[in-house]
């Protein structure tokens, strides 16, 4: 029997690779979007409409899902890439909205939507446990650290929550902003000399949310090619 999963963030880079993978498997995939056009680029009728900037939005959209769901895989958020001081007011509100406040909104409302056995994948970062140049996204990446282990004491025993700290990855929006000759110097300093690909990344999650990860719960799992051991 096929499963059924809501992801957002599914329009590009890693959550574009997971979307992409459970389609193909034949499950149901249902996106959380910005916007009815992103859904069209999906090539799916079913989708919703949520704009991750607006948490009450967000939590006003799930109120009337009434689908039960195998998976909830948050895979939506942004960096603005600069230290605190150099954040405004406004840049501050939104990326805690989207990095944050957006996902615990609709796992809230998810809540009796997940049938036993569900599994919820919030992304993390590296750079939460490493530190980095951009204070603010590092803070709700912390922030989601702490979530998951809160999150899975309450959903235990009858859903799983995993947290997934990806080092810096291929082929996404964060990778591509960043400077092509930074690139070589990163993967250079990488033990495994490689950036993760959003491919991989989708394998781990697909792979715990089946009989691989049956006994994980309220932890992050690192995949940053031993760039941060601890």
């Amino acid at each position: 029997m096929s499963k059924v999963h809501l992801i957002s963030g599914a329009t590009s880079g890693i959550g574009l690779a997971i979307y992409k993978q459970l389609k193909s498997s034949g499950d149901r995939v249902i996106p959380a979007v910005r916007r009815p056009g992103d859904a069209e680029k999906l090539e799916t009728n079913e989708f919703i409409e949520a704009d991750y900037k607006n948490p009450k939005a967000v939590r006003e959209a799930f109120k009337a899902f009434d689908t039960s769901i195998d998976s909830f895989i948050n895979c939506a958020g942004i960096a603005v890439g600069k230290p605190i001081w150099d954040n405004t007011p406004d840049e501050v509100q939104t990326l805690i909205d989207i990095n944050l406040i957006s996902p615990m909104a609709t796992i809230a409302e998810l809540k009796p939507n997940f049938k036993k056995g569900a599994a919820i994948f919030l992304f993390s970062s590296v750079s939460a446990y490493r530190g980095g140049w951009d204070d603010l996204y590092i803070a709700s990446k912390g922030a989601i650290n702490s979530l998951v282990k809160s999150l899975s004491i309450k959903f235990a025993p009858d859903v799983r929550v995993i947290g997934i700290a990806p080092g810096v990855t291929a082929d996404t929006r964060m990778t591509r902003e960043r400077k092509a000759q930074d690139l070589p110097q990163v993967i250079e300093k990488i033990p495994l000399k490689a950036l993760a690909t959003p491919e991989e990344i989708s394998n781990l999650i697909v792979s715990l949310m089946g009989p691989a990860g049956t006994h994980i719960t309220g932890t992050m799992i690192d995949i940053n090619g031993g760039t941060y051991l601890r």
